[in-house]
């Protein structure tokens, strides 16, 4: 096998190209999304949850392993159709369940929505992109890693910083030769520092409104 698959290069010298399709059901998940988040923003407001999150946890207490459940299998699918805009779904996370709590959770349902992403652009490709993601960035992203010498390590370094877009770089990763372990061992350990630093900071910005 060639060294450079061995290291991550996209599996096709040639490149990936995606052309823009039919975005329309894109748009109507957008919208929704962008509903449902006002509605849960204004409904937290009315209730005071984000300066007592502790009256919500009580109330979520309640649901038993229900609650928790359902939460981490949102967020495994938010990697694949992003249904809450801007990534708020970890902040809800932590004023739903607690700090710390609230992040585990959510951490689990990243990674499992992490690997669903790479395994089913790894099995269907460029086919399932073309559907799920924005061609602009997509091409944008996928070019600037196409030409990288170590695809590898600008992977994880991207997977690292909070600006990077994750559900992406996971399913670009799915194009490449990557080996799954490798894969996972970046996920593992790059997720976490960003996307805590991103829902604390948005859930204490949101309690001193």
């Amino acid at each position: 096998m060639d060294k450079k698959m061995e290291q991550g290069t996209p599996a096709s010298s040639a490149g990936v190209s995606l052309k823009q399709t039919n975005t329309k059901w894109k748009t109507v998940v957008l919208v929704f999304g962008t509903i449902l988040l006002a509605a849960i923003v204004l409904f937290f407001f009315q209730h005071n949850y984000f300066k007592d999150p502790q009256r919500l946890q009580r109330l979520i207490a309640k649901a038993g392993p229900f609650g928790p459940l359902v939460f981490i299998i949102f967020q495994a699918i938010e990697v694949i159709v992003p249904i809450l805009p801007g990534g708020v779904s970890g902040s809800l996370g932590m004023l739903c369940f607690g700090t710390v709590v609230g992040f585990l959770y959510s951490y689990i349902g990243v990674i499992i929505g992490s690997c669903a992403a790479f395994w089913l652009v790894r099995k269907y490709g460029v086919r399932l992109l073309a559907k799920l993601v924005d061609p602009a960035l997509f091409n944008k992203y996928y070019t600037k890693l196409h030409d990288s010498k170590n695809f590898k390590k600008l992977f994880a370094i991207l997977i690292f910083l909070p600006i990077a877009p994750d559900d992406l770089l996971c399913m670009i990763a799915g194009l490449t030769k990557m080996k799954f372990k490798t894969f996972l061992i970046i996920i593992l350990l790059g997720k976490p520092v960003s996307s805590f630093l991103y829902s604390y900071i948005l859930v204490k910005g949101m309690a001193l409104i």
